[in-house]
């Protein structure tokens, strides 16, 4: 999802762009890698200005088995070993590295501001976001690299992901903060987010680590008091603790329930300006988007 909407940013500007990808593509912008073990044609990759790792299999989408965990891990530290193998082995390697995180690094952290140099949280989210950091900053040394990375919190978009699955409960009339809504959400939008990267990629002097979230957060309940309000939808009602912990496991505590006060520091620090920092107007422009693209097919 954001690839994509980044890869047309790039393109937009004139930037010449590689996707890699597991399936057979005859595309010319497409090179072929299996994330786990190896490039197909690493010659492709000679000569980049600068690679941005997005790989990773999505959090939120079924509960954290055992099983789960290992492919939610090795998707995202065994696929940057891979690629910091296969640029290793290259006369050229990239000059920048842009990677991804996310906010859960801090874990639960209740009315606390957390901002970049903080230590890790407790728990599975915090420990796969220190592991998969601590992989991707090899690459200052590994590679010469500028090494740049995203901590992401929950990224909406009109395309994919959280938002179009948020919306559906409101619509019928059953969309409710979760748990005792007085935890902080933190949230950016899709455009923020391909924003970010791009100020990363254009900012010689940007390294290290950087939130990527709204500068003022919100609590759950006014997060979603907001999507009721651009939806004409009361909200009244919650998702109980126990409910979601029962189907959901500890993914339930770190995901939803975990109250995570990131601003973005680093970022508003290097020159950033974002685009959404409301809720409810971010919303509405999300409802639009939405319409436009069912409208449009």
């Amino acid at each position: 999802m954001i690839g994509a909407w980044l890869a047309r940013e790039l393109r937009g500007r004139g930037d010449e762009v590689l996707i890699l990808t597991r399936r057979r593509s005859r595309r010319a912008d497409h090179v072929r890698w299996d994330p786990m073990k190896r490039v197909s044609d690493p010659e492709r990759l000679e000569g980049l200005d600068a690679v941005v790792h997005l790989s990773g299999a999505p959090i939120a989408d079924r509960p954290w088995t055992s099983q789960r965990r290992k492919v939610l891990y090795d998707s995202r530290v065994e696929a940057a070993n891979t690629l910091l193998e296969t640029f290793q082995a290259l006369d050229t390697p990239p000059k920048a590295w842009l990677g991804a995180s996310v906010i859960g690094y801090y874990g639960d952290r209740g009315e606390q501001v957390l901002v970049e140099d903080m230590d890790p949280g407790s728990g599975f989210l915090a420990e796969l976001a220190r592991d998969w950091e601590g992989c991707q900053v090899q690459a200052a040394e590994a590679l010469g690299a500028r090494v740049a990375i995203l901590r992401m919190s929950s990224v909406l978009s009109p395309t994919g992901g959280l938002f179009p699955l948020m919306v559906q409960p409101f619509r019928v009339g059953i969309g409710g903060w979760l748990g005792d809504g007085r935890q902080y959400t933190p949230w950016v939008s899709v455009r923020d987010v391909v924003g970010a990267y791009l100020h990363l990629l254009d900012d010689d002097e940007a390294e290290g680590l950087f939130n990527g979230t709204i500068p003022d957060p919100t609590t759950n309940k006014e997060w979603c008091r907001a999507l009721g309000r651009v939806l004409h939808r009361p909200v009244l009602t919650h998702a109980p603790k126990w409910a979601l912990r029962g189907a959901l496991g500890e993914l339930a505590d770190d995901l939803f329930f975990a109250s995570v006060r990131a601003v973005p520091r680093k970022l508003l620090g290097s020159g950033y300006t974002f685009e959404d920092t409301e809720a409810e107007a971010t919303f509405r422009w999300l409802i639009a988007e939405l319409r436009e693209r069912r409208r449009s097919g």
